[in-house]
């Protein structure tokens, strides 16, 4: 193909860059780009992977490596990737997960691990909680000599059992010889990763992320020709989110990509760092452009928020970083007063009445959608869906936990999938909804999963006479009485047709491990439970993408999402618990749901859910901000 030259390239379906972004973009080596909310992080990501591929920077027979922490995230890239670039370009662009990429490194090359540290072939997913730690640390003692059981148990209680996989196990490396431990904190890993690897008695190994984590970095340390291998097709590198690096995926990076030519790119920003509590590292930003030596870049525009939002944000971001500079925003105001309010109730039922009416009537006078709103919690939003979703019923609204666990997933991870995606636009398509856009998505999409070339009419034909005939035969299917019984006829024709073969094929994503297989089981409860929800196939599919739904989720599953209006419920000393005056993680939570908003943020206080003093100085920084409060009787 015909290169563009890097002096002639210009942005794709933008109509430019800030001039830092420009920069960051060009430069040869590797950046850290310091970007805070609302500045187009994954915009900037995507015009970055044009740019390397039109110009053939990054030449043919390579890949960029995108590495994303939320699957939905991670999808979010490559759909604007796939909007820039053609489809020979675009789909040399891998989009994953750190998880999900550092585990099919290790589904993959096995066997490169000795027969000690080699989990079985198939193995489980666990997630171990500071009670598994303390069983295991107990287990240990009573394991060793008496006086190696004292030592144990002076070390543990120096420890934090909750931090443990994430600080202590996330910094220690395999060793290549395998040794007796040095340290009762190198014994106490060593036997944590063992325990997982060989499961006792069990068939299958249990491992966590963290000792996949370990694992793969043991993989590209040990073996110089998988990490050659590794390098020779990812010569560029994308770090989404890069302030939530935690220490053993910030080891796993240099090992794999440091001391070498590859060129890496990290976005992020200070103010939105949320999981220190997972192990993410203090000073990521920094340790990266010195063992990188990258050059750092901070972008200035927020291209989400209204300006009275942006000084509201701006107030608060100086809570976490003193010396931050306010953005520029071009984002018109769209509300004349009130951007933002604190609502106080006194019982449950007054303030979720309130918040219900209030969203319908504003919905109504701004004609705005169901999902221009957003419902964020600290966490368990599960505690506030019903008695939320009872009174927005009574406005003939509906609410929806996009937190919930499905199967071995969440419902906004399972709704990001590849396969769910394909899924619903086949099942919109079979229906016999009428919209060139499902039209062109889905037969888009079947061109990617059968691999047709561009200039192959044989093999496009093929595919249109394979959709009308899918067609033809859910007809029959969907003149059948609507139930779950005929929903499992139809997922298995739905099914069959895409063929989970082939999407391992297509997507490197799914050609290891057992992601598929957690999706299809998900996908499954989920499509039957709203069949279970629905009296006809239309309502099924728009209750299965959450069509007119309000999402209610939790503060970290809002990253990367925005909405016109975000309201805070659970403002309260019990929902924040862990709050301190003075604790940047805690204000940076705030800032971080703070900044979802486009036009509006609304924080609601309900004094039966419990008090506000441990929260008295967000509130007093409200305040101060000119944020007013009114009290709901």
């Amino acid at each position: 193909m015909k290169f563009i030259s890097p002096e002639q390239w210009r942005p794709k379906e933008i109509d430019d860059l800030e001039p830092n972004a420009w920069n960051a973009l060009r430069t040869p080596g590797s950046v850290s780009v310091i970007a805070g909310p609302g500045a187009g992080k994954t915009e900037f990501l995507a015009q970055k992977a044009a740019y390397l591929l039109e110009t053939g920077i990054c030449p043919p027979s390579q890949q960029i490596l995108a590495i994303s922490f939320k699957t939905d995230a991670a999808k979010n890239l490559a759909d604007r990737v796939k909007l820039r670039c053609t489809e020979e370009l675009s789909h040399r662009l891998v989009s994953m997960t750190f998880d999900a990429f550092t585990k099919s490194l290790v589904d993959r090359f096995r066997l490169a691990l000795p027969q000690e540290w080699r989990p079985s072939k198939k193995y489980s997913i666990s997630y171990p909680n500071k009670r598994d730690v303390a069983q295991f640390w107990a287990r240990r003692q009573h394991r060793v000599s008496s006086s190696d059981a004292r030592d144990i148990e002076y070390e543990t209680r120096h420890m934090d059992a909750a931090s443990f996989e994430s600080h202590v196990v996330g910094s220690y490396r395999i060793p290549e010889n395998i040794s007796p431990p040095q340290s009762i904190k190198h014994y106490l890993v060593f036997w944590w990763l063992r325990e997982q690897i060989k499961n006792e008695n069990e068939e299958e190994s249990a491992l966590s992320f963290m000792t996949i984590n370990r694992l793969a970095e043991y993989i590209v340390r040990s073996n110089i020709h998988i990490l050659r291998a590794l390098k020779a097709t990812y010569p560029f590198v994308f770090v989404d989110e890069f302030q939530d690096t935690t220490y053993g995926q910030y080891d796993f990076l240099l090992s794999a990509f440091g001391q070498a030519k590859t060129t890496i790119t990290t976005v992020g920003d200070y103010k939105q760092r949320i999981m220190g509590w997972a192990g993410a590292k203090t000073d990521a930003f920094h340790q990266f452009e010195h063992d990188f030596s990258a050059t750092r870049y901070q972008l200035q525009l927020n291209h989400r928020s209204s300006p009275e939002l942006v000084r509201l944000q701006h107030i608060v971001a100086r809570e976490i970083e003193h010396d931050v500079c306010m953005a520029h925003t071009k984002v018109p105001q769209r509300i004349d007063k009130g951007c933002a309010f604190i609502l106080n109730s006194r019982s449950v039922t007054l303030e979720v009445n309130y918040i219900a009416k209030w969203i319908s009537r504003n919905m109504q006078s701004r004609e705005l959608r169901p999902r221009d709103y957003a419902i964020l919690a600290r966490q368990k939003p599960e505690n506030y869906y019903d008695k939320l979703n009872q009174s927005l019923i009574n406005y003939h609204l509906k609410l929806r936990n996009e937190s919930i666990k499905i199967g071995n997933t969440t419902l906004q991870d399972l709704l990001a999938e590849e396969f769910t995606i394909l899924f619903s636009n086949l099942l919109r398509f079979v229906i016999g909804q009428k919209e060139p856009r499902i039209w062109g998505q889905v037969y888009s999409s079947i061109e990617q999963l059968r691999d047709t070339l561009p200039d192959d009419i044989r093999a496009h034909k093929t595919i249109e006479n394979q959709l009308v005939n899918l067609k033809h035969s859910m007809q029959a299917l969907l003149e059948q009485p609507y139930s779950t019984t005929t929903a499992h006829s139809v997922m298995e024709l739905m099914i069959s047709f895409i063929s989970p073969s082939d999407m391992r094929k297509a997507f490197s994503r799914y050609n290891t491990g057992d992601l598929l297989d957690i999706t299809l089981e998900a996908l499954e409860i989920h499509f039957l439970q709203c069949v279970s929800n629905t009296s006809n196939w239309q309502g099924c599919v728009d209750e299965f993408d959450g069509v007119d739904h309000i999402p209610l989720m939790t503060i970290h599953k809002s990253k990367g999402l925005e909405f016109d209006t975000v309201i805070f419920i659970g403002l309260d000393d019990n929902a924040w618990w862990s709050h301190q005056s003075g604790n940047t993680e805690s204000m940076a939570t705030f800032f971080v749901a703070l900044s979802r908003a486009k036009q509006r943020a609304v924080f609601s206080f309900c004094s039966e859910r419990g008090e506000r003093q441990k929260l008295s100085d967000i509130y007093a920084l409200l305040e101060k901000s000119g944020v007013k409060e009114y009290n709901i009787n």
